[in-house]
């Protein structure tokens, strides 16, 4: 845990929109997760998903003090991010139905996608993979483009047992790069424990040893989760240093579509307490037309082939 410097950004408290905007993008990302996951179970989406469920409030909350400009990498459960990054939803469920008006021409699927023109720059099927690249961006960002832009990766807690994530810690921390690492700690790795791959009592000690400050913050308050982030990557913006934000997590649906679920339904049903979206305020209309708003783009997803890819709905 560090103290990071005050902000002069406007905080959550003060945006009366605010709520209403994280509220809905969790609101849309779960909506969107769980249709995708109704076609998979229906056999009309043949593709290995790894859905972000209980984990929303991190993409949201973190990216909500981003600028447009600073840049995001991601790992394999990467559709929360896009979506919180604006990245087009209907390109962005084409690509997933492997359609050729997809944002990569339906080639990269889910694990290997990108959509520059938003600076969603890389999604990464191996763990821990995203950290190195994501480093080299953030040297590129810094000592070529020489903007004060930053880099943010989305990672899990079992990627920093990976040797290419304690690569990427030691160019970031010697480089001093303007790396934000955002470890989405849920506990598992797949139905591994993390007793079984973790060997220190808390995983920001695992950035300790690089000399890179961190904090840890309930990623499931999204909130929270938004105060965490624009102070880290103030701190980051501001230094040109790497920070290592720890968001407290839940994953509450299954590692991915080939792989069951070996918690019980007990456990689950405790861990739905902590569901980012149980005190979700957005009225039944809103809702509604988030609801319309997926169904229609899947829809027009599923009819789509080879045309041009049409916009946002």
């Amino acid at each position: 845990m560090t103290q990071l410097e005050t902000l002069t950004s406007p905080s959550y408290n003060s945006q009366p929109d605010m709520k209403l905007r994280l509220q809905s993008q969790m609101f849309r990302i779960r909506v969107l997760e769980t249709k995708l996951q109704a076609l998979c179970d229906r056999g009309e989406l043949s593709a290995d998903l790894h859905f972000s469920t209980g984990q929303e409030a991190i993409a949201v909350g973190v990216q909500a003090a981003l600028r447009d400009s600073d840049y995001v990498v991601s790992h394999h459960r990467t559709i929360a991010h896009a979506v919180a990054k604006g990245v087009p939803l209907y390109g962005l469920v084409a690509e997933l139905l492997g359609k050729a008006d997809g944002i990569n021409g339906g080639l990269a699927g889910e694990m290997h996608m990108s959509y520059t023109p938003k600076r969603f720059m890389f999604s990464f099927q191996l763990v821990g993979t995203c950290i190195p690249v994501a480093a080299g961006i953030a040297w590129a960002v810094k000592n070529h483009l020489k903007s004060d832009d930053i880099v943010v990766v989305f990672h899990g807690e079992a990627a920093t047992a990976n040797g290419q994530f304690h690569e990427g810690l030691n160019i970031a921390a010697v480089q001093r790069l303007p790396l934000l690492l955002v470890c989405e700690n849920n506990y598992l790795a797949g139905n591994v424990r993390s007793e079984h791959y973790l060997p220190t009592e808390y995983v920001d000690q695992r950035a300790a040893a690089y000399g890179i400050e961190s904090n840890t913050v309930d990623g499931n308050d999204v909130e929270a989760v938004l105060a965490a982030a624009e102070q880290a990557v103030a701190y980051v913006r501001r230094r040109s240093r790497p920070f290592f934000l720890v968001c407290d997590t839940t994953r509450l649906g299954k590692h991915k579509q080939g792989q069951g679920d070996l918690r019980s339904k007990q456990e689950l049903q405790l861990l739905r307490e902590r569901d980012p979206l149980r005190h979700l305020t957005l009225s039944r209309s809103v809702q509604s037309e988030i609801e319309f708003e997926i169904d229609s783009i899947i829809a027009q997803a599923q009819a789509g082939g080879d045309s041009t890819m049409p916009k946002e709905v």
